[in-house]
């Protein structure tokens, strides 16, 4: 009896060390990914976006990797069910991931993720039909990138940005709560990024931009359920 359960027991270990192996196998991203499907209020694919680090002396420090990508940027949008309390928040994420294997900066302030498309670089969502909701956050282009409004994704790197909004301003809108609203996210960014050079007597830039990707990515329309 005691021989069955050690041969029990040392399956079981050699079971756990094989799904571990097959994580691996499978890339970082599978399991939270399809967790985050299964229970998207409880798990997210990645870190918030606010996390990320910012830039930093951009003139002299990019992955090389990163700026020959083509297309290093996708973008991917999540949302959880309508509410029915009209005081609670509805959540919509934003998924960011960096399909490159460099590093790879993006343009993104929290409070500059806008509902609608006004031209100008970062994130946003675009409800059809549209509505009347808004985020709050505002955004214009600017000849200037500051530091603080770039992000890093490191290679293969996804992160999350939430977008909440208050239930009574949802509910009380028909398109929203019969199900006929879709739901997309976007990213654009206009321009490299211009490199400021540093007063006084500096080394020469090695780069002469920030290395921003230029182009425009848009998620895949996902259905709002009805309430």
């Amino acid at each position: 009896m005691n021989n069955i359960r050690s041969i029990l027991l040392s399956n079981r270990i050699v079971g756990v060390i094989l799904l571990v192996v097959l994580a691996f196998i499978a890339g970082p991203n599978t399991l939270p990914r399809v967790l985050s499907s299964l229970l998207p209020a409880v798990f997210y694919e990645g870190v918030p976006c606010a996390w990320l680090r910012t830039a930093d002396d951009r003139a002299n420090h990019q992955s090389l990797l990163g700026r020959a990508a083509p297309n290093p940027i996708s973008v991917r949008v999540q949302v959880d069910p309508l509410p029915t309390d009209p005081s609670a928040l509805w959540d919509v994420r934003i998924i960011v991931t960096n399909e490159s294997l460099g590093t790879v900066p993006f343009v993104y302030s929290p409070n500059q993720v806008i509902v609608g498309d006004n031209g100008s670089s970062g994130l946003g969502l675009l409800f059809t039909p549209p509505n009347g909701l808004v985020t709050g956050g505002q955004r214009a282009n600017t000849a200037v990138i500051p530091d603080s409004a770039i992000r890093l994704l490191g290679p293969r790197q996804r992160c999350v940005h939430t977008a909440e909004f208050p239930a009574g301003n949802v509910l009380i809108d028909s398109n929203l709560r019969s199900g006929v609203t879709q739901v997309r996210a976007y990213y654009r960014n206009n321009s490299r990024g211009q490199v400021i050079q540093q007063p006084g007597i500096v080394a020469t830039p090695i780069f002469n931009d920030q290395g921003l990707w230029i182009g425009y990515v848009e998620s895949p329309p996902v259905a709002i359920p009805a309430s």
